[in-house]
């Protein structure tokens, strides 16, 4: 059985290009949907937490630097700045679906269905 913290990670796991473990400001902008300067400003103040380096300079003479931000930092990111838990979600989402007609909830079962047994994966 998994943690509430590992099913949490899991919520965001379709935004991430697969077998992608680190991310350039630009790309965590375009998951985010926020730009690549949004993306660096949050670096710097640390929200959003990476590395950063120059391997050609010697330390302290760095110019200019890279960012890499590694797959679970922008999880932990986006757990901390949304507004809602995974079994708020999941209560929204059941009182919607209890409200579905019984054509509504045939079609939402047949595309369950095809979800779970990955026809649309």
């Amino acid at each position: 059985m998994k943690s509430e913290k590992e099913r949490q990670f899991e919520e965001f796991e379709y935004l991430f290009p697969t077998k992608q473990e680190w991310f350039s400001p630009k790309e965590v902008g375009e998951i985010i949907g926020r730009s690549d300067q949004f993306v660096r400003n949050s670096f710097h103040s640390g929200k959003i937490m990476g590395h950063q380096g120059n391997g050609c300079a010697p330390k302290g003479y760095e110019k200019r630097v890279y960012m890499l931000i590694h797959k679970t930092m922008l999880q932990l990111y986006l757990l901390e700045t949304a507004n809602y838990t995974s079994d708020l979600f999941m209560e929204r989402l059941f009182a919607i679906v209890s409200r579905c007609s019984q054509f509504q909830l045939f079609k939402l079962e047949k595309f369950l269905k095809d979800i779970l047994y990955s026809k649309r994966r």
